[in-house]
């Protein structure tokens, strides 16, 4: 049998759901915050919210925008979060992740 030719793209937008979904799966994450310059009622859906990515080549750099728990201890927070972005974005899509910067915006 003769070897499959093409490629695969992965649209930045599902880069971003992954981003998303997996930060707030994280225990204290409570809600996504604002990307600054974006706004509150941005065209951005509510699964890419709180994300700002730069692509390049196949290395991701990602900000996440969050809100946390009142109470939870916000380094462990943040880094259980920049765990997780880098495992998700890895294992989901084979490619590697640069940084993860972790804003909280608000704490509930």
């Amino acid at each position: 049998m003769a070897a499959v030719t093409g490629s695969v793209r992965i649209a930045p937008e599902v880069l971003a759901t992954i981003v998303n979904l997996t930060a707030v799966g994280v225990p204290g994450v409570v809600a996504m915050g604002v990307v600054p310059g974006h706004g509150l009622f941005s065209w951005r859906h509510d699964t890419t919210r709180g994300v700002r990515l730069t692509v390049r080549q196949n290395t991701v750099s990602v900000e996440l925008y969050v809100v946390v728990a009142q109470g939870i201890n916000m380094v462990s927070a943040g880094t259980a979060i920049q765990d997780a972005i880098t495992a998700a974005v890895r294992d989901m899509v084979g490619m590697e992740v640069k940084d993860v910067n972790i804003y909280i915006q608000n704490i509930e």
